[in-house]
């Protein structure tokens, strides 16, 4: 086993994390193949393994693969990186369902555990301070004083409680940069706020509702903001099957940008429905038209807050991806052409070489790849 760069000669490193290989600091393997190459850090040449150290590492590189969290993939390629520092290139078609349900639903999970926790306590709080109202005779004292007073201390008392309520809504409201100055928006807000189909890349949009007006965004900046709306509207977490029910939409969509785009075209169509209806009522209730009823001016269907659970989830993590690719971009494209190299001169070099064994395990492999 080597431990240097065949190209460079510079070290290669090491990992505890696949111990049939302690070599190098990035690895990539294919499979359906049987290659593995250490990859250097320093020239980025991909040195290709002896073939009698290949199977039990490979095998291992598969399973960490499988159970780590995948940062970007691609058509042909997957790269992660594990919490020891160890980077792994799967070569390959990539394994969204599986690990888009590992990955977010431990992060949804989470949210919903914190979120029914700090639900208990708030309400054990409220218990006791009840209790020791009751007991202390505040509460009989209170009744008095709206007996003496009437109305103007329980308009005082709910004065209170709406102040109260405002500034804890303030303190959770997403604060954003929009055209260089900041804005808050707040729950209401998004109920306001939708999704919603535009010509330019990457096809859809977003009308923002915000503390100083509304503004429609497209391209990077509407990816960006939509993400920490979603974040925020699902900040509660969610169960495990409504989870499973947004990778699955992931998964049957052609491509997660035409998931966004159906996303926003269904949005874009109920927002504009409801506009329309409002402007309805609206015009019906300036010609005092009895029969115009009422209008619940804040149930846009098509707003983020009422898209259903598994959309809105799926919506998250769409765009979470979407950022991520943009963001490996760069980091991808060498190594898609690197590997195509690599893997032109590890087939030359294993054909020289390979004993009939060779051939079975790597029908073995393939076989257990495909189930």
């Amino acid at each position: 086993m080597y431990t240097a760069c065949l190209y460079c000669s510079r070290s290669l490193g090491t990992n505890e994390v696949i111990e049939q290989f302690p070599v190098g600091r990035r690895l990539a393997f294919d499979a359906t193949r049987g290659r593995l190459w250490a990859v250097c850090t320093r020239c980025q040449r991909w040195c290709l393994s002896p073939l009698e150290e290949r199977w039990e590492a490979i095998e291992a590189c598969e399973r960490s693969f499988r159970d780590a969290r995948v940062r970007a993939s691609t058509r042909e390629i997957g790269l992660v990186r594990l919490r020891e520092g160890l980077e792994l290139v799967r070569i390959g078609a990539p394994l969204q369902p599986e690990f888009a349900a590992w990955r977010y639903g431990r992060e949804l999970s989470t949210r919903r555990r914190r979120s029914l926790a700090l639900t208990a306590a708030a309400t054990a709080v409220a218990s006791l301070a009840g209790a020791a109202v009751a007991a202390s005779g505040a509460g009989q004292a209170y009744l008095g004083l709206v007996a003496i007073s009437g109305v103007a201390t329980l308009h005082l008392t709910a004065l209170a409680g709406f102040i109260g309520y405002s500034a804890y809504d303030s303190a959770r409201a997403v604060k954003l940069q929009i055209d260089g100055k900041a804005v808050r928006v707040y729950r209401a807000d998004l109920r306001e706020s939708h999704l919603l189909p535009d010509d330019s890349i990457p096809g859809w949009g977003i009308r923002l509702k915000h503390s100083y007006g509304r503004k429609v965004l497209t391209g990077d900046e509407a990816t960006r903001v939509a993400s920490r709306l979603l974040a925020r509207v699902n900040g509660y977490g969610a169960a495990r099957h409504l989870v499973d029910s947004s990778v699955r939409q992931l998964v049957e969509a052609p491509s997660l940008n035409a998931f966004i785009r159906d996303a926003a075209l269904r949005s874009g169509a109920l927002a504009d429905e409801f506009s329309q209806r409002r402007r309805e009522w609206m015009d019906a209730m300036e010609r005092n038209v009895l029969s115009a009823g009422k209008f619940d001016e804040t149930a846009n269907p098509g707003g983020l807050t009422w898209m259903s659970p598994p959309v809105r989830l799926a919506l998250e993590m769409a765009l979470h991806e979407q950022s991520e690719r943009v963001a490996l971009e760069g980091e991808l494209a060498p190594l898609v052409a690197a590997w195509r190299e690599a893997e032109e001169i590890a087939g030359i070099a294993d054909r020289l070489l390979t004993p009939p064994s060779v051939d079975a395990q790597l029908d073995a492999l393939r076989a257990r790849d495909i189930k």
